[in-house]
């Protein structure tokens, strides 16, 4: 399970209807996290159709935040360092707001479930 789906990433308690440009580049970077992935496989992890898709891939290459490369005919797509590097402090901001969140609202075991998987990311 990654760490989008656990926390509920999409769904901060923040009142928001949609997902803002930082939260659909931390999905994007999560799904192609490790050993890399397909575009299919990026959109349906990700939760973001073929437009969106197209439009966050080729800045992020040209920003470092993805590499590309060819396997078995395919392009596969890989967070690099750079882009893993954002992903922990985009966590870390996360984890500042539902830890905040957390003591004037939240009940104890939601506070208890996302703190150690920002440990472990970290």
């Amino acid at each position: 399970m990654t760490y989008a789906r656990s926390v509920n990433l999409p769904y901060l308690p923040l009142h928001k209807k949609y997902r803002s440009h930082f939260e659909i580049i931390a999905l994007l970077l999560e799904a192609v996290k490790g050993v890399g992935a397909a575009r299919f496989s990026i959109m349906r992890q990700a939760g973001i159709n073929c437009a969106q898709l197209n439009k966050y891939l080729k800045p992020l290459n040209e920003m470092g935040f993805l590499e590309m490369e060819m396997k078995n005919g395919r392009i596969m797509y890989r967070a690099s360092e750079k882009g893993i590097e954002f992903l922990k402090q985009y966590y870390v901001l996360c984890g500042m707001l539902l830890t905040t969140y957390a003591g004037n609202k939240l009940t104890q075991p939601i506070a208890s479930t996302v703190l150690p998987i920002l440990q472990r990311n970290s």
